[in-house]
C-alpha cells in the first residue's frame, strides 16, 4: 500500500516531531543560567582555578602574559566580552560568566576565550 505524496510518511512526521521537541529541550538545558547583573552572589574566580590557569584568566587584563597568550589585544577585557554577563561595557566591579560558570570575574579581566560583544 502506498501513500498519497501530499501525505507525509507517519513515521517520517513523528521523528520530525520527536527531533523538534528533543532540540527544544537541549537547547533549554543548555542556556546559562543568570548570574545576576553584577554577578555579586557568585565567588570570585581564582587566577590558580584550573580553567582559569588553562585559559590564562587574569584579573587585570594589563597582567595577561602575552607570549604565552598572543591572541591578546589592547583593550580586551571581560566587560566587552559576549560572555561576560554583567552591565554591558561595565568598567568596574565583577559579573558572571559563561565561560567559568558559578564564578564571577572581574570586568578589567581577561581569559583566552574572548569574544568581543558584536
Amino acid at each position: 500500500m502506498s501513500l498519497p505524496k501530499n501525505n507525509p510518511d507517519p513515521s517520517r512526521r513523528s521523528f520530525l516531531a520527536t527531533a523538534a521537541v528533543a532540540a527544544s529541550a537541549a537547547i533549554v538545558g543548555l542556556r546559562p543560567q543568570s548570574a545576576g547583573a553584577a554577578g555579586e552572589s557568585l565567588p570570585h574566580l581564582s587566577a590558580s582555578d584550573p580553567l582559569a590557569k588553562s585559559l590564562g584568566y587574569q584579573d587585570d587584563a594589563k597582567n595577561v602574559d602575552k607570549s604565552k597568550f598572543p591572541t591578546y589585544k589592547a583593550g580586551e577585557r571581560c566587560g566587552v566580552c559576549r560572555f561576560f554577563q554583567g552591565s554591558s561595557g561595565e568598567k568596574s566591579g565583577y559579573g558572571g560568566c559563561q565561560i567559568f560558570a558559578g564564578y564571577s570575574v572581574s570586568s578589567e579581566g581577561w581569559c583566552a576565550s574572548f569574544n568581543a560583544k558584536g
